[in-house]
C-alpha cells in the first residue's frame, strides 16, 4: 500500500517540528513499475529529530524513492527499487544510526512496546 502524504518539517538547531497528513491510500504498484514497499519497525526514536534522521539516511540510499516515518507508531514506510536496494540494506542503514530497525511483514500488526 502506498500512502500519499503531505507534511512540513522545520529544523531549527537541535529541535524539529513536523506534521504529516495522510491524503490517500492506494494499492502498491509492485514489480510492474519496478517499485516495492517495505515497512520497518524502528525502536529508539524519541523525538521529531530522530524521525528526520531516519528519513534522511534512508533517502540517501540509491533506489529509495520515498520515505514516510511515523515516530508515534515507531515505523517507516519505504518505497524503493528492488533492482537497486534491498530491504536488508534499509534495515542496516537505520541500525547504523543507533536505532533498532527490523522488517515488518504484512502479518505484523502488533509489536511489544
Amino acid at each position: 500500500m502506498n500512502l500519499q502524504r503531505t507534511g512540513v518539517a522545520i529544523l531549527v538547531g537541535a529541535f524539529c517540528w513536523a506534521t504529516t497528513h495522510v491524503l490517500a491510500a492506494a494499492p502498491s504498484a509492485g514489480s510492474a513499475t519496478g517499485v516495492a514497499s517495505a515497512r520497518l519497525a524502528v525502536e529508539g526514536m524519541s523525538c521529531a529529530s530522530c524521525s528526520v534522521a531516519v528519513k534522511t539516511v534512508l533517502k540517501k540510499l540509491e533506489g529509495v524513492r520515498s520515505v514516510d516515518v511515523n515516530r508515534a507508531n515507531k515505523e517507516a514506510l519505504v518505497e524503493y527499487e528492488p533492482s537497486k536496494v534491498q530491504p536488508k540494506q534499509l534495515v542496516d542503514a537505520v541500525n547504523k544510526l543507533g536505532y533498532r530497525a527490523s522488517l515488518l511483514t504484512p502479518k505484523d500488526t502488533t509489536r511489544s512496546p
